[in-house]
Order: structure tokens, then sequence, then C-alpha cells
């Protein structure tokens, strides 16, 4: 069974949301994560901001 032309397009799309979606949660989680740590280190170094 091979796929046509338009059915590879569609199937590789949903794909390609699929990837990105996923990064995108793994970006979030590391990049937050980042952001805990580097306000605890200016916390630390500069007091505390009101």
């Amino acid at each position: 069974m091979a796929l046509t032309h338009g059915e590879i397009l569609f199937y590789g799309g949903i794909l390609g949301l699929a990837v990105t979606a996923i990064a995108a949660v793994i970006v979030t989680a590391a990049l937050a994560g980042s952001r805990k740590r580097l306000r605890k280190k200016l916390d630390r170094e500069y007091g505390k901001s009101e």
C-alpha cells in the first residue's frame, strides 16, 4: 500500500505538529527551571526586589 502525495503531506503535517508541540513543552520546562535558578541567584547577590 503506497501513500499518495497528498496523504504524505497530511500525515507529515500531523507528525510535524506533534513534534513541535513536544519540543515546546520541553523548552518551556527547561526555561522555567532556568528562570527559578536565576531568580534565586540574583536574590542572593542583590537582595529581593519589591
